[in-house]
């Protein structure tokens, strides 16, 4: 196995790409509690991997969202992939790593005024999977052109409807998507929210996505996201296409009954 072998099995998994990286050299981010890399953790590992799952947004202004499908698949996929390397014994390890940071410093990406990356040909339309690696797998090296767009668009500062995006920069605490991760939302970003679970409004404006277009949700993730159905506690099918782990404590009920009010103020949900 070497790295030309590896990207042949990921991509034979659906990753679009796969980037071998130096190990990561990042301080604790304490707006990124979930990172776990730590070099004393980790004395075995030679590489960080970086999976680039890519895929098309649902209907424009739709309310689900297809980058948490995409997410869950994406993540399935990795599992199989570090189990397929540990079958045939080599040492490698799924965990959070800073990545759009060595993404952009090490010639992958691009950092964006949204604080999101953008992975070329790719756009910000992308789930990035990672794992640290053993022998016999090792860094290569990358380089992307650089270019200005992001300081003379406005379009994501415009659109952003907390203002997180100003001519500071990215401000985390003012975005809607900070507060999501837990079991229910400030009343706030309830009455912002347009898309289940997270906000892509940011991205459905930035010219980096122009080409990309947008598709129709199959139709078991129309049936599955039906607002009275989520409404009324059927969640099952939803939670198995985006994952249980960010829809747990009745999430996308609280979301539905949300969704339905804004729709119709003076409609009683059961």
């Amino acid at each position: 196995m070497d790295n030309a072998k590896l990207k042949t099995l990921a991509a034979a998994l659906g990753f679009r790409a796969a980037y071998f990286l130096p190990l990561p050299d990042y301080p604790k981010n304490e707006d990124e509690p979930h990172i776990v890399w730590s070099a004393e953790a980790f004395p075995w590992a030679r590489a960080s991997l970086l999976l680039v799952w890519v895929y098309t947004p649902y209907d424009k202004d739709g309310r689900i969202p297809a980058y948490y499908v995409n997410s869950n698949e994406s993540y399935h996929a990795s599992v199989a992939l570090a189990k397929s390397l540990e079958a045939e014994g080599f040492a490698c390890f799924r965990c959070e790593i800073p990545i759009k940071q060595m993404a952009a410093r090490y010639g992958v990406a691009r950092s964006l005024k949204n604080s999101l990356v953008e992975i070329p040909p790719f756009g910000t339309r992308t789930v990035i999977q990672t794992m640290l690696l053993g022998e016999p797998f090792r860094p290569e090296t990358y380089s992307i052109e650089e270019d200005s767009l992001c300081l003379t668009c406005r379009a994501c500062e415009k659109a952003c409807p907390a203002h997180a995006i100003g001519e500071n920069g990215y401000e985390v605490k003012k975005c809607m998507r900070f507060y999501m991760d837990g079991a229910d939302y400030p009343e706030w970003v309830y009455g912002m929210q347009k898309t289940h679970l997270g906000c892509e409004i940011c991205q459905e404006v930035c010219p980096r996505n122009a080409a990309i277009g947008f598709v129709k949700p199959p139709p078991e993730v129309t049936e599955a996201f039906d607002l009275k159905r989520l409404a009324a506690g059927d969640t099952a099918a939803a939670r198995r296409l985006v994952g249980k782990n960010i829809t747990g404590h009745g999430k996308l009920t609280k979301e539905a009954e949300h969704f339905l009010k804004k729709a119709s103020p003076e409609q009683n949900i059961p």
